[in-house]
């Protein structure tokens, strides 16, 4: 779970990094922006699942409400 979720974002960020670049030099620079601004939303939804599945746990564990 932890270890592929890394490797999950790595990948994203190296995916996002190239096309930035490449967005970038052709002069479409509006368009790089939203490229990191997708790749950014999507690890974004990524860790907040990830959080919420540890508050879960954490009241599981405690039996808390």
């Amino acid at each position: 779970m932890g270890l592929d979720l890394l490797f999950k974002i790595a990948g994203v960020g190296i995916l996002v990094s190239v096309f930035h670049t490449a967005l970038k030099q052709a002069g479409k620079e509006d368009m790089a922006h939203l490229c990191t601004l997708a790749g950014f939303t999507l690890v974004l939804l990524w860790v907040v699942e990830l959080l919420g599945r540890l508050f879960h746990t954490v009241q599981d564990v405690f039996k808390l409400l």
